[in-house]
C-alpha cells in the first residue's frame, strides 16, 4: 500500500506541531505503516518526541535478527534455564502469576481484561522464585526480579516487552532484558516468532521514563497513579485507554473534573487531601473555563465566578483553596509545576507538602500554625516563604538552592534539618526558636547572620559547616548535641552565657576563636574544641566532665584553669606544647596531672626529644610519660 506521506506530515503538523512533524521526517519515519496511530499520543513537545527516536528507528526501521537458531519451542528453551512457562490463554491464567507480587508493584496486566486477547503472553517463574527475595538496592536485572517475568508480544506484530517482578519499584520495568528474549536464554527470539508466527524487533534502546506502550501506541504520562497514568487529555489503566471530552472534560493532574456534570472525579482512587479540597469547591458549580491572556496553552477554571486553578498540559499550575482550613498528609504528592498557591485560611499541613516543585517561587501562608514531616523541600524556584504564625515544622525547607527570604516569626520547634543545603539564603531570625533538631541550617555557605534569642536546645550539626558566620549570640541555649558549629572558620564571636553540656566536636576546627567564655558549663563532650588553634584563653569555673581529647590541637592556650573539674576522659590539651600553668584542684585522675605537669615543664620542645620523664605529683611515684601515652593507645 502506498503511504501518503504528504497527508502525514499535514496530520503530524495539525496534532504535535511543525517541530514534531520535522522530528519525524528527518529521522526518516514517514513511511512507518499506521505511524500516526502509533504517535497519537506523544504530546507536542519536541524533546519528548526526540527523546523516543531511538526507540521508534530500532523497531521500525532496523528489526534485528537474531543469530541464534533452536529447535525446542519458547516453554523447553525457558525450562532450561529454570523457569515454569507457560502460555496464557485465559484471563484465570493471566492473573495467576499475581501471588508473585509484593503491594504496589502489582503489573499493569493483572488489571486489563484484555491484555491476552491483543497480545500473546508467556508467563514464566523460576522454580525456586518464593525463596528469592528483593534486594536493598534493586536492579531490573537482578536475581529478584528476573525471578518471575512476563513476556508480551502484540498480535499485531511490532513490538516485545518483557516485564519485571520489581515493576515500577525500578527504571524501565517493561524493558527486562532489554527486551531481548535472547538475553534470557539465546534462541528465544527466533523460537517465539516461530511459535506465535509474528514478527518484531527486538530493542537495545530504553523507552524514556514518561512514555509507556500499550500494544503498538507510545503514550506520553504526566504521572503514574495506583497503576493509572495520566497524560494531559487521557488517562490508562493496563491497555484501556480513556480519551477526555475536549468540551466537558479537563484534566487536573490525576483527576478529571466534568464541567457538564459539575463534579470532580477520582479515577485513581487515590487517598489524596487536595481531592476532598478541590471536589468542594467545584462540585455543584457553574464551571467555566478560559484561556489565559498570557500563555494561550494555560486554562484557567472558575467555579461560580471564582478562580479555582490554572492548568497546562493537564498539571495544575495554580491553585485558590480560600475556605480551606486543614488540608491532609501528602497533598498533591506527584506535582512538581505549582507555582502558586493561595491558602489563606488554612491552620495545619500534614505530612509531605509540596516537595519538589521547582515552579514554585514564593509561599505565602498567613494563617498557618503547623506542619508536619518533609514539606516543601527540594523546590528549587523558591526564594520567599512567609508564615507569620507557624509554630512547628520537622524536616523543613531542605535543598531549597534559592530561598533568600524567610519570615518564621512564632517558630518555636524546629525540628531536623531545618533549612539545610540551602546555599543563597544569608539571614534568618527567628526570635521565638527554642528547640532546634539535628543538622539544623547546615551547609548553608551565604549565611552570615542569624538572630535567635530564646534557642535552649539544639541538635546535632548545628550550624555546621557556614563559612561565612562570625557571631553567634544564643543567650538561652542550655545543651547542645554533637557537632556544634563544626567547620565554622570565621566564627570569631560566641556568646552561650547558660550552656551546661555539649555533646562532641563542640565547635571543632574554628580557627577565628581566640577567648571562649562558658560561665554555666558542667559537661563537655569529646574533642571539645578541638582544632581551635588560635585560642588563648578559656573561662569555665563550673566545668566538672570532660570527654576524650579535650582541647586537641590548641596550640596557644598557656593558663588553663579549670576549678572544678573533677573526672577527664583522655588527655588535655594533647598536642599543646606551650602550657605554663594549670589549675585543676579537684582533678581525680593522676595520669592527667602527670600529663599536664610534663606539659609545664618541658614547654616548647618536641615531645619526641624528651627523655623518660621521672616526676611526680604531690611526692608519689607517678606514670611516665609512654605509660600514659600507651595506656591512652597515642
Amino acid at each position: 500500500m502506498e503511504i501518503n506521506t504528504d497527508e502525514i506530515k499535514r496530520q503530524l503538523k495539525k496534532h504535535h506541531g511543525e517541530r514534531v512533524m520535522h522530528i519525524i521526517e528527518n529521522n526518516h519515519l514517514l513511511g512507518v505503516p499506521n505511524i500516526l496511530h502509533i504517535l497519537e499520543f506523544v504530546g507536542d513537545n519536541p524533546d519528548d518526541v526526540y527523546s523516543l527516536i531511538p526507540v521508534l528507528k530500532e523497531i521500525y526501521l532496523t528489526p534485528i535478527e537474531s543469530e541464534y537458531v533452536s529447535d525446542q519451542d519458547p516453554i523447553e528453551l525457558l525450562s532450561s534455564v529454570g523457569y515454569d512457562a507457560f502460555v496464557v490463554e485465559t484471563e484465570e491464567q493471566k492473573d495467576s502469576i499475581k501471588k508473585y507480587f509484593r503491594p504496589n508493584e502489582e503489573l499493569c496486566t493483572f488489571r486489563d481484561p484484555t491484555r491476552h486477547i491483543q497480545n500473546y503472553i508467556i508467563h514464566a517463574v523460576k522454580r525456586n522464585a518464593t525463596e528469592i527475595m528483593p534486594s536493598e538496592n534493586p536492579s531490573r536485572q537482578d536475581e529478584y526480579g528476573t525471578s518471575v517475568i512476563s513476556i508480551q508480544i502484540s498480535k499485531q506484530g511490532g513490538y516485545i516487552s518483557i516485564k519485571n517482578r520489581y515493576n515500577h519499584t525500578v527504571q524501565n520495568p517493561d524493558s527486562t532484558f532489554n527486551n531481548n528474549p535472547d538475553n534470557i536464554v539465546p534462541g528465544l527470539t527466533n523460537s517465539l516468532k516461530k511459535y506465535f508466527n509474528v514478527e518484531f524487533g527486538t530493542t537495545n534502546a530504553t523507552i524514556p521514563n514518561n512514555f509507556r506502550m500499550v500494544h503498538d501506541q507510545f503514550i506520553k504520562f504526566n504521572y503514574e497513579v495506583e497503576n493509572v497514568h495520566f497524560g494531559p487529555t487521557y488517562y490508562f489503566r493496563g491497555s484501556n485507554i480513556v480519551r477526555l471530552d475536549k468540551n466537558s472534560e479537563i484534566m487536573l493532574d490525576y483527576f478529571v473534573l466534568d464541567k457538564k456534570n459539575k463534579k470532580l472525579l477520582n479515577p485513581s482512587n487515590i487517598q489524596d487531601p487536595a481531592f476532598d479540597l478541590l471536589k468542594e469547591q467545584l462540585d455543584g458549580k457553574n464551571i467555566r473555563d478560559e484561556i489565559n491572556p498570557d500563555n494561550p496553552k494555560e486554562r484557567i477554571i472558575f467555579a461560580n465566578g471564582e478562580k479555582v486553578a490554572s492548568v497546562m498540559d493537564g498539571k495544575i499550575t495554580e491553585l485558590d483553596l480560600p475556605n480551606a482550613r486543614e488540608i491532609g498528609d501528602k497533598f498533591l504528592q506527584f506535582n512538581q509545576t505549582i507555582r502558586k498557591i493561595n491558602i489563606p485560611n488554612v491552620k495545619t499541613i500534614g505530612n509531605n507538602f509540596l516537595n519538589m516543585n521547582s515552579a514554585l517561587m514564593e509561599f505565602d501562608a498567613p494563617s498557618l500554625e503547623s506542619m508536619g514531616k518533609w514539606c516543601l523541600n527540594s523546590n528549587t524556584g523558591l526564594h520567599k516563604l512567609n508564615a507569620p504564625k507557624l509554630r512547628r515544622v520537622d524536616r523543613f525547607l531542605r535543598q531549597n538552592t534559592e530561598l533568600t527570604e524567610i519570615w518564621l516569626p512564632e517558630l518555636e520547634d524546629a525540628g531536623d534539618e531545618f533549612l539545610r543545603y540551602n546555599q543563597k539564603i544569608k539571614s534568618v531570625y527567628l526570635p521565638n526558636l527554642q528547640v532546634a533538631g539535628g543538622e539544623f541550617m547546615m551547609s548553608n555557605t551565604e549565611l552570615t547572620e542569624i538572630g535567635i534569642s530564646q534557642l535552649k536546645k539544639c541538635g546535632s550539626c548545628f550550624l555546621a559547616c557556614n563559612e561565612q558566620i562570625k557571631t553567634v549570640v544564643l543567650p538561652e541555649l542550655v545543651s547542645t548535641d554533637n557537632d556544634f558549629l563544626r567547620h565554622n572558620i570565621d566564627c570569631d564571636t560566641l556568646f552561650v552565657p547558660k550552656l551546661k553540656e555539649t555533646g562532641h566536636n563542640f565547635i571543632a576546627g574554628n580557627r577565628a576563636l581566640t577567648s571562649v567564655s562558658f560561665p554555666e558549663l558542667e559537661t563537655a563532650g569529646g574533642f571539645f574544641l578541638g582544632g581551635n588553634e588560635n585560642i588563648e584563653s578559656l573561662y569555665a569555673p563550673k566545668l566538672r566532665y570532660v570527654d576524650r581529647s579535650f582541647m586537641v590541637k590548641n596550640q596557644k592556650i598557656k593558663h588553663l584553669d579549670l576549678p572544678a573539674l573533677e573526672k577527664a576522659d583522655g588527655p588535655l590539651l594533647l598536642t599543646n606544647m606551650i602550657l605554663e600553668s594549670a589549675n585543676v584542684p579537684h582533678l581525680v585522675d593522676e595520669r592527667i596531672k602527670a600529663m599536664l605537669m610534663y606539659k609545664i615543664a618541658n614547654r616548647n620542645m618536641a615531645p619526641q626529644n624528651q627523655p623518660e620523664p621521672k616526676k611526680t605529683v604531690s611526692g608519689a611515684t607517678g606514670p611516665t610519660i609512654q605509660d600514659i601515652l600507651s595506656d591512652w593507645h597515642l
